[in-house]
C-alpha cells in the first residue's frame, strides 16, 4: 500500500495550459527552432557543415534558449525518492517517438498517447500516475527540451578540429548556459576545448566555490577540467 505523499499519491496540482496560436503544448521559442535542432536528431546534427550560415543559427538557438522565460517554467518536485522522474522520462520517450519536432507535440497527441498507455496489460504505479497527471509530466519536458537542444549544440561545436575559432561568441553563451545549468556539461567541454585564454577565464569563473556563479556539481567540473588542461600543458 502507498502511504500518503508518497509519489503514487503525489498531486502535483498542474492544470493543462492552452496555447493562443493553437493546441500546441510547448512554448512557441522550442516550436519555431529551425530544423534539425527542433527535432533532437543527433545524428543529422552531427553532420551539419560548420558553415557561417550554420554557426550563425547555432549561436540564435542557444541565444533564444537562454532568453526565453517561458522555457523555465516552474516544475513541481516529485517526493522522494524521485522515481517519478523515470516515468516522465519514458513518457518524453514516447512523445519524441510518436512527436518528433517541437511544433508537432499537441494536447490532442499526448491524449491519444495516454490512451495508449491505458490500453496497456499492466502499468505500474507510476506510469499510472503519469497518465493521471500528465499535465505534470510536460511541463517537465520543457526544461527537458531546452537542456538536450543546448547540450547538442554545444556538441555539435566541439566536434570542429579548432573550436577556439568559436571563442569570441561562444564563450559568453557557454559561461551562461553553465551558470543557468543548461547544457552544463557540454558547454563545459566546448570551454575545455577551445583551449583559448578567454575560455580558461570562464572555467576559472565557473570553478569558484562556494558561493560561485555555477552549481556545487558544475563548479567540480570546471575545476577538473581545468586540472586536465594544466596536465597536458605540464606535460609528463
Amino acid at each position: 500500500m502507498s502511504e500518503p505523499g508518497s509519489e503514487e499519491t503525489w498531486d502535483p496540482r498542474v492544470a493543462r495550459w492552452h496555447d493562443p496560436e493553437g493546441d500546441y503544448v510547448l512554448p512557441r521559442t522550442l516550436r519555431t527552432l529551425p530544423q534539425p535542432w527542433d527535432a533532437g536528431d543527433w545524428n543529422r546534427i552531427a553532420e551539419l557543415p560548420r558553415t557561417e550560415e550554420r554557426l550563425a543559427e547555432a549561436r540564435r538557438v542557444v541565444t533564444v534558449l537562454l532568453e526565453d522565460p517561458a522555457l523555465s517554467p516552474h516544475v513541481p518536485r516529485p517526493p522522494a525518492p524521485g522515481l517519478l522522474w523515470h516515468a516522465w522520462e519514458e513518457f518524453h520517450r514516447a512523445v519524441g517517438e510518436s512527436m518528433p519536432r517541437t511544433s508537432d507535440v499537441t494536447w490532442s497527441g499526448v491524449d491519444e498517447l495516454v490512451r495508449a498507455w491505458q490500453d496497456r496489460p499492466q502499468l505500474y504505479p507510476l506510469q499510472r500516475h503519469v497518465v493521471r497527471h500528465v499535465e505534470a509530466a510536460m511541463l517537465a519536458l520543457i526544461p527537458t527540451l531546452r537542456d538536450d537542444i543546448a547540450d547538442s549544440v554545444f556538441r555539435w561545436l566541439a566536434l570542429d578540429p579548432d573550436p577556439g575559432r568559436f571563442a569570441e561568441w561562444a564563450v559568453e553563451l557557454a559561461e551562461r548556459c553553465v551558470t543557468e545549468d543548461i547544457g552544463a556539461d557540454s558547454a563545459l567541454e566546448l570551454l575545455g576545448a577551445m583551449r583559448t585564454s578567454k575560455a580558461r577565464a570562464a572555467l576559472q569563473r565557473l570553478s569558484a566555490k562556494p558561493n560561485g556563479p555555477a552549481t556545487w556539481q558544475n563548479a567540480e567540473a570546471a575545476q577538473s577540467i581545468l586540472f586536465d588542461l594544466d596536465s597536458d600543458a605540464t606535460g609528463p
